[in-house]
């Protein structure tokens, strides 16, 4: 999982990688392979640099893993709550309706 706000970036990528093995630019990096330049994430993003996609996927799966999405705006919520709120409350509609019935 993807911790702190720094990234990778190499001298000719247009992508920023994040410090995870599961991703191949960053692993040939942290084996000191391949060289790269650590930068903030919010630098990356303003010089115009893309997450790669592999990190993109595994960020997104580590979301899902803690039961969290991003939103159309980009910011990280809870997955789910609406669905169980909906939920909740059509049983509770349903029970409510059947003991009105019965009483």
């Amino acid at each position: 999982m993807h911790r702190g706000d720094e990234v990778f970036i190499t001298k000719s990528g247009k992508y920023y990688h994040y410090f995870d093995d599961d991703c191949p630019t960053s692993s040939s990096i942290l084996k000191g392979k391949r060289q790269a330049q650590r930068i903030k994430e919010d630098e990356a993003k303003a010089r115009g640099y893309s997450l790669c996609r592999h990190c993109a996927k595994e960020y997104n799966e580590d979301l899902r893993e803690r039961g969290l999405r991003r939103n159309a705006n980009g910011e990280i919520e809870r997955a789910g709550c609406g669905a169980a709120i909906l939920l909740f409350g059509l049983g509770a509609g349903v029970i409510f309706a059947v003991s009105s019935y019965l009483i």
